[in-house]
């Protein structure tokens, strides 16, 4: 189910503590300003401003943000909550289209979260594909070079074959057939480096940053705490853990790989938070694989997300980290209670 309400309200608060005023107000200081007598974290502020978390201020918490950013007086001496008596007459209008905004943009949010506590999404763990079935969702796979393509993937080809420009076409095509079979009505598929390609709408990216420069650019724009180093002067590809820690495959002589590494990501998207994006990728194409298996496969899904929420709540934007088992080139879908490695929330 889609969370526009509950991202609008979101972005609305984060718009006003970042640009409400002529300078940005912290977390901090607006913790504080709102806690008063009674201190408020500023993780409290995070969650309020993070959309895939079901928490938001209370109507009076929400009637306090309106007096704050009604007028630049509220910093004076320190960033403070004023008395609705002492407001100018511009700043007692600002206030009231605040506080109906917020109120209505929180009620709109509550009415969306009780809609899909109601009806729930299908069975198997698909409630981390909770977008909207009518929205457009794109799915990216990467492009072979030049070098690696067949002869039909040349457009000049009288048997052109567009998929065949297609890089981790099992992992590509698993993908889509799985959303097709959850109801999405509005997909659309196009390789890396095709035009027509909307970044601000809800993307499913397959393949690492070698080959797929969406992947490559929305893992920089993310800034994730977990890292993907590609091949490169004759060493092997890896990740990194957020501690730090090197995260290598097994391989046994020089090409069979008996475990790879997969990282799936579930994000905002850092173009439009009205919109978000998940990444599949791995070190060889069976860690790709695998990271679409991962929240996909209808016996296991369910499961997989039970293990994401166990460590990190109903957090639905998360980067995992996991082993994937390699069977004489076959991928099992993984069982993320055993497999993995680094779970991380994502802001």
């Amino acid at each position: 189910m889609a969370r526009t309400a509950r991202r609008l309200l979101a972005s609305r608060l984060r718009a006003l503590r970042e640009t409400g005023f002529d300078v940005k107000v912290t977390q901090d200081q607006l913790a504080a300003a709102l806690g008063a007598g009674k201190p408020l974290s500023s993780a409290a502020i995070s969650t309020w401003e993070n959309s895939e978390i079901d928490k938001w201020p209370s109507p009076t918490r929400l009637v306090q943000y309106a007096l704050i950013f009604s007028g630049p007086k509220s910093l004076v001496p320190a960033l403070h909550v004023p008395d609705e008596s002492t407001l100018d007459k511009p700043a007692r209008i600002r206030f009231h289209q605040l506080r109906s905004g917020l109120l209505e943009l929180r009620e709109s949010a509550e009415r969306e979260a009780k809609r899909e506590r109601t009806h729930p999404a299908p069975a198997g763990g698909h409630e981390l594909w909770h977008h909207d079935r009518a929205e457009k969702l794109f799915v990216v796979a990467p492009e072979l070079p030049p070098g690696e393509r067949m002869p039909y993937a040349d457009e000049r080809n009288v048997n052109y074959i567009r998929l065949a420009r297609y890089g981790d076409l099992d992992a590509f095509f698993e993908m889509f057939v799985s959303l097709t079979r959850m109801g999405y009505t509005n997909l659309s598929h196009r390789s890396a480096r095709e035009h027509g390609i909307g970044t601000a709408r809800n993307l499913v990216l397959i393949g690492g940053p070698t080959w797929n420069p969406l992947t490559r650019s929305f893992m920089h724009l993310l800034n994730l705490p977990v890292e993907q180093h590609p091949a490169a002067g004759g060493e092997a590809g890896y990740f990194t853990a957020s501690d730090g820690t090197a995260v290598v495959p097994s391989v046994l002589g020089e090409s069979q790989v008996v475990e790879d590494i997969g990282l799936f990501v579930r994000a905002t998207n850092p173009t439009n938070p009205d919109t978000d994006v998940t990444i599949c990728t791995g070190v060889y194409t069976y860690g790709v694989l695998g990271a679409v298996h991962l929240f996909t496969n209808p016996r296991l899904a369910g499961e997989n997300v039970r293990a994401v929420q166990e460590r990190l709540g109903q957090a639905r934007a998360f980067a995992v980290l996991f082993r994937v088992k390699v069977i004489d080139g076959r991928v099992p879908t993984p069982r993320l209670p055993a497999a993995i490695i680094d779970c991380v929330p994502l802001d």
